[in-house]
């Protein structure tokens, strides 16, 4: 047993740790004072950094001790809380009866805030809108008033994202692109995880691991998408709506492979094939919970962010999942490297390229490789990467990755999507207006395309712009029936012909198509020729996410496609 005298020295030797710790925590304060006074965008706009704070707190939580680490998440939230509010007040406002949230407000955003009471959901986001404050309201949301945007997810302690914070965002100045600036922008539908030391060592691992596709091919490419947006070919890009762990095999790549090849057979033209696969393991969702066998739970978000289960461990996201999938990805674009020898072996055959939607961007930065012959960065998930409907925001995170590869993107355009919208986005994602750089995915439905599409084409022609317009029919023709989320033939048929009518009409090329496709015979979708009834989708309805074609349904829908290349719609694009 240690004397008194011992005892003495060792509480003055913490208290003198300790002086020196606050000596340090005014210091860091002082530092937040500097910087609110250097920063030239709103002063009165809200502070919240979520990717700042994940990236100190990861970096720290590498740093530290196995005895040290439990505490620096705790002790470094309330630190950058007490700074971010030294920039600027900020007040949270949560709706009367939300008192469940307090505990999860401190374990997220720290006690530096007050929070005050609204009566309703919806006085808590005039507040936001009038008063400077942040709502935090429970999940689901209810739609948010023009100039809101959700700022960060609010989990309990088991990590469970439980409510968002809301508020309006600050005016950016535009920042030097690198493979990491996105990490200062609002991210929207990627997952919180539980340890951003965690998902900072996954990082690193993918960081030395090698890439899935090849730079030079990633530039071969560009170059066929720029003779499809000059009109000399035809973009046709389909495979799954999400890729899966457990359903993965070489006969299954073979069978999708040999599907997306019969499909090209049917488009007149050199056609340029392009498989949703090799890292399409990730989509975002509408919400954020869903029901649970007890309870709500976190929404399945693909296999590379957290598991199909219906339990919250399951759910929970977990970044070692992105490594299985950077594995599974490698795999297969090796499959298909060697299908495509096969065929070059018997004198036929094309190549086909990767794609996949580009939403995990901690995966992405992560293989992205600098071309040390031209010093351009590109993307190594894939051949080509695209932007989906719910993550094309023009100052968002994943505008601003994207941005900085060279490789081809496509942007997926929706019926909300403004002129004027698109056109800055097109100014941001492809300013040196290089072909087959940037390929405009149109995701309208049948009944809104012929209102959105010829608006959307024929601003982008008169700025003379040199982007590839491809149909996506399924996306916006999405139905529930019978509980189950289904697409109809006649509704994707009639948005395809409605597409290369408008295409003509506006004197632009129809140069493609985006499906999502399996050559199992599934029965997720209804109509058409195969006859299948909505009494037939719980037969066979194996998708995770969303319903894709069957074999015998993909071939009539391209088939259709062809049809109206070489009809009238062809026609008239030739005489305009």
């Amino acid at each position: 047993m240690k004397t008194n005298t011992e005892l003495d020295r060792l509480r003055s030797m913490i208290d003198g740790i300790d002086d020196r710790i606050l000596d340090l925590i005014e210091r860091r304060l002082d530092a937040a004072r500097e910087i609110a006074a250097a920063k030239s965008d709103d002063p009165n706009a809200l502070k919240l950094c979520p990717a700042r704070e994940a990236e100190v707190i990861g970096r720290l939580e590498a740093r530290a001790s196995a005895t040290a680490a439990p505490a620096v998440r705790h002790v470094w939230r309330e630190l950058m809380a007490h700074s971010l509010q030294l920039q600027a007040r900020t007040d949270i406002v949560i709706a009367s009866g939300d008192d469940t949230l307090r505990a999860a407000l401190r374990h997220s955003l720290g006690s530096a805030p007050s929070v005050i009471r609204a009566a309703t959901e919806a006085e808590a986001l005039a507040l936001a809108v009038s008063g400077g404050a942040i709502a935090v309201l429970a999940l689901p949301l209810p739609p948010l008033p023009q100039g809101l945007a959700v700022l960060k997810e609010v989990l309990d302690e088991a990590g469970t994202a439980v409510a968002a914070a809301i508020g309006r965002l600050a005016a950016r100045e535009e920042l030097a692109w690198s493979p990491g600036s996105w990490r200062s922008r609002k991210a929207a539908q990627m997952p919180i995880y539980p340890s951003a030391a965690k998902l900072a060592e996954v990082e690193q691992r993918l960081a030395e691991a090698p890439p899935v596709v090849a730079v030079s091919e990633a530039a071969e490419l560009k170059q066929a998408l720029a003779r499809a947006a000059e009109g000399g070919a035809f973009l046709l890009q389909a495979g799954d709506c999400a890729e899966s762990f457990a359903d993965f095999s070489l006969e299954r790549v073979r069978a999708n492979h040999r599907l997306l090849l019969d499909l090209g057979r049917l488009i007149p033209g050199e056609v340029v094939h392009v498989a949703r696969g090799a890292g399409q393991f990730a989509k975002p969702r509408s919400t954020a919970m869903e029901a649970g066998e007890s309870g709500p739970i976190p929404t399945y978000r693909g296999d590379a962010v957290n598991g199909v289960e219906g339990s919250p461990a399951a759910r929970r996201p977990d970044p070692q999942r992105l490594l299985r999938a950077h594995s599974q990805s490698l795999a297969t674009a090796k499959m298909l490297d060697a299908f495509a020898s096969e065929a070059a072996l018997n004198g036929a055959g094309p190549r086909v390229y990767t794609s996949h939607e580009a939403l995990l961007l901690n995966y992405e930065q992560a293989l992205t490789r600098r071309d040390e012959r031209t010093g351009r960065c590109w993307a190594t998930s894939a051949h080509m990467v695209w932007i989906g409907e719910r993550t094309r925001e023009l100052d968002g995170a994943h505008v601003e990755y994207a941005r900085g590869i060279a490789n081809p993107i496509g942007l997926k355009c929706g019926p909300g999507l403004r002129a004027d919208e698109l056109l800055r986005l097109i100014d941001r994602l492809d300013p040196a207006n290089e072909a087959g750089r940037l390929v405009l995915i149109g995701r309208f439905g049948a009944e809104e395309i012929g209102r959105t599409l010829p608006h959307l084409m024929r601003a982008a022609r008169a700025e003379g712009r040199k982007v590839l317009w491809v149909s996506d029919p399924m996306h916006g023709n999405g139905r529930v029936v019978n509980g189950r989320k289904t697409r109809l033939i006649d509704e994707i048929t009639t948005e395809i012909r409605h597409y290369f009518d408008i295409a003509a009409a506006e004197g632009v090329h129809a140069g493609g198509l985006h499906l999502e496709t399996t050559a199992a015979p599934v029965t997720e979708c209804i109509g058409g020729r195969s006859g299948l009834s909505p009494a037939d989708l719980s037969r066979r309805y194996e998708s995770l996410c969303d319903p894709r074609l069957n074999g015998e349904q993909s071939i009539e829908v391209a088939a259709f496609a062809a049809d109206c290349m070489s009809g009238p719609a062809l026609q008239r694009e030739r005489a305009a």
